[in-house]
């Protein structure tokens, strides 16, 4: 509702005209459900204002707004607004302050955006690590456990300040440097476990690192190549607990093979045949 307006005319009263055309500019801006709209939703004055030249560039005629003056040169000829020295107070003092400083009560702050890299440990078991913001203030970041590359944590109003609005936020997006013994995949870790070729045959019991520290796994005689052992509740959290990790056997081989071990070998051999490809060619 308009307020602290009187209508008059004035004809030779510059005071007066000056006055009229500050009104006039105003309901331009703000007179209309769509002008209030645009204005709402923080249109920059230099916006609005070239959509109003664009405007009269059309043919919209002298003047959008309701209020008009009289001068002795154009009696009852109807103000056509120009933008050029106009006061924006003039909302709070036609308009009301609600109006007037509104807009600037619903600035908000910009967001920022960061990177940061942890190492694959942290990103399966969360942690916290800290970063300095351009201001200098620092910011104790909390990772979840089972965070993804790339993923990006949001942390609500540590952004810039408002412009008498909310802060912004802050958004850290996630780098993980891999690992030299783990690969995640799913829920789920796997690593790769060397046996030599008597651990193979007789079986053994092995130290197995994982994310949490070294367990010790029970390896049974004869495995092969690419059997897999599963330690249950090592791998990566998720909402309903967490995933397993397996441990992968790969068989390696003496460095060299002496006379001793190749006459053994071929001394087994001849009395225990048997065809490892038996189902190859079946495939």
């Amino acid at each position: 509702m308009l307020k602290n307006f009187i209508p008059i005319s004035t004809p030779g009263n510059k005071e007066a005209e000056a006055k009229f055309k500050d009104v006039n500019k105003a309901y331009d801006l703000v007179g209309t459900p769509e002008a209030r709209t645009k204005f709402d939703r923080g249109e920059t004055q230099e916006q609005q204002e070239e959509a109003f030249r664009n405007q009269r560039g059309r043919g919209a005629g002298r003047g959008s707004g309701p209020f008009y003056y009289e001068t002795q040169s154009e009696p009852g000829a109807r103000y056509s607004s120009s933008f050029e020295g106009f006061d924006p107070s003039i909302f709070e003092s036609i308009f009301g302050e609600e109006i007037y400083k509104g807009r600037r009560r619903s600035a908000r702050g910009e967001d920022q955006y960061y990177s940061m890299e942890i190492d694959f440990q942290t990103s399966i078991l969360g942690g916290e690590k800290e970063i300095t913001l351009p201001t200098g203030s620092k910011l104790r970041v909390k990772i979840p456990g089972g965070i993804r590359e790339g993923q990006k944590l949001r942390l609500a109003g540590k952004g810039d300040p408002g412009a008498g609005g909310a802060p912004g936020d802050v958004y850290v997006e996630i780098k993980i440097t891999p690992s030299p013994f783990f690969r995640r995949v799913g829920n789920d870790l796997e690593v790769d476990l060397p046996l030599s070729l008597s651990e193979s045959i007789l079986g053994a019991e092995i130290r197995v690192p994982t994310v949490d520290g070294h367990v010790m796994v029970k390896i049974p005689k004869g495995l092969s190549s690419g059997a897999r052992i599963r330690i249950k509740g090592k791998g990566i959290p998720s909402g309903g607990g967490r995933g397993d990790q397996y441990v992968i056997v790969k068989i390696v081989m003496p460095p060299s093979i002496d006379k001793e071990l190749e006459d053994n070998v071929r001394a087994w051999s001849e009395k225990h045949k048997y065809d490892p490809r038996a189902n190859w060619e079946k495939r």
